[in-house]
């Protein structure tokens, strides 16, 4: 019987037939069963795991967080991807040679850290300096630089940039402008807004408040004034907030536009109320699966065959030709049910009906009964092994090659 190779993730790497020796998935020779070749095999893996692979180029066919010694630069290195064979895409963990690099993310430094010429200690004094962060306790005069992060009590400068005017800042505590000078004509101006729009969003009580004084607020610049005085009872009649229907038809409230989107298609929204679909309409979706959520036992990527069971709801199908069998994991779901009991880790979309992609085993026709192949796969019934319990659906594909893949199948599960 051949082997099954899973990695980590839960995927399936390969599968290895009776005999043969693997070469091609891995930097190691992956022996199958009765494989002549298997105690020769298994000390060549052992050696090269423990050099680490130690070589001047990356090692073939490599996996994701393996470990490769580059005797080019003598540096310890690790895999980002599968498949990787770029020698420089590799993270360098660390480096014995003069010169090299170490490309850890963040490193802390809790005591004294000296490094060539650069040493930082409780006091640092030179003519110039370049840090990540500055922080002055006490006081500091600083001319002619350019400061980026900095706690300071007291700042006189003319200028105040982020480095360009798509680059995001933040003011954080409660700010007084003040101002009598003159900007673009307009006298008396204390901030002038060259680009943009001033946007006020948030929740709690966010608004503008005008308290006794005029507001300067049409293109001219010409001031506005309201009679009376602006307080926080009677602001609501100076910005009233509508909170009305957007059109009324025979009484009832009408929303006559085509689309409503909340920007993008990974972008949630919510719609509240009891609706119904008046005759004549419909609910058109772009994919084809009925789809529930139900808690798994562990993750399951898209087209997992799953049964009741286990230690949650429900779990990957164990045997061939099951009777427990459930429905398939989709990642396509034209209707979601239970959609706010969590998400794809831990309540995957189960399709119970519909068109939905199915992980096969084997070569499969077109319009044959897919049953369980075990291990959360499906394969083609075989004559007079389907049942009315143990059939997950029906293949609308062919699939010609022995190797594991999926199909599209049309799924009902009893």
């Amino acid at each position: 019987m051949a082997y099954t190779i899973v990695k980590s993730d839960g995927t399936v790497l390969t599968t290895i037939p009776d005999g043969t020796i693997n070469t091609t998935s891995t930097p190691l020779g992956l022996p199958g069963r009765n494989y002549a070749g298997y105690g020769q095999s298994l000390d060549t893996n052992f050696t090269h795991m423990v050099e680490n692979f130690a070589d001047s180029t990356p090692p073939a066919n490599p996996l994701r967080g393996q470990l490769w010694y580059d005797t080019n630069n003598n540096a310890l290195k690790v895999c980002p991807s599968d498949g990787e064979t770029n020698a420089s895409a590799w993270s360098t963990l660390t480096s014995t040679s003069s010169g090299g690099a170490t490309t850890f993310s963040a490193v802390t430094v809790t005591g004294n850290l000296t490094a060539n010429n650069i040493t930082a200690t409780n006091n640092s004094n030179a003519n110039a300096a370049s840090f990540n962060y500055l922080t002055v306790s006490a006081s500091a005069n600083i001319a002619d630089g350019n400061i980026t992060t900095a706690n300071i009590g007291t700042l006189r400068t003319q200028a105040i940039t982020t480095g360009g005017t798509t680059t995001a800042g933040t003011l954080t505590g409660t700010w007084t402008a003040t101002g009598t000078g003159t900007a673009n004509g307009v006298a008396g101006t204390t901030v002038w807004m060259n680009t943009g729009n001033l946007v006020i969003s948030g929740a709690g009580t966010l608004g503008i408040k005008v308290a006794n004084a005029n507001c300067i607020m049409d293109l001219s610049g010409n001031p506005i004034t309201y009679a009376g005085t602006y307080n926080d009872s009677n602001v609501q009649a100076y910005l009233p907030t509508y909170t009305g229907n957007l059109g009324v038809v025979g009484g009832s409230s009408v929303f006559n536009g085509r689309t409503i989107s909340t920007g993008a298609n990974t972008t949630t929204g919510s719609i509240t109320g009891n609706w119904t679909l008046t005759s004549g309409s419909r609910l058109n979706a772009t994919y084809a699966d009925l789809a529930e959520r139900f808690e798994a036992d562990r993750y399951y990527d898209a087209g997992t065959v799953v049964e009741l069971g286990g230690e949650k709801e429900i779990t990957a199908v164990q045997y061939e030709l099951s009777d427990d069998v459930f429905g398939v994991v989709s990642e396509t779901a034209g209707y979601l049910m239970n959609a706010g009991a969590g998400d794809n880790s831990t309540h995957p979309p189960i399709a119970v009906g519909g068109r939905v992609k199915v992980k096969v085993t084997g070569k499969v026709k077109k319009g044959q009964r897919l049953v369980s192949a075990g291990n959360g796969m499906a394969r083609a019934a075989e004559q007079g092994e389907a049942t009315a319990f143990n059939i997950i659906g029906r293949s609308l594909e062919n699939k010609n090659s022995n190797d594991i893949g999926t199909v599209e199948a049309f799924v009902k599960i009893n």
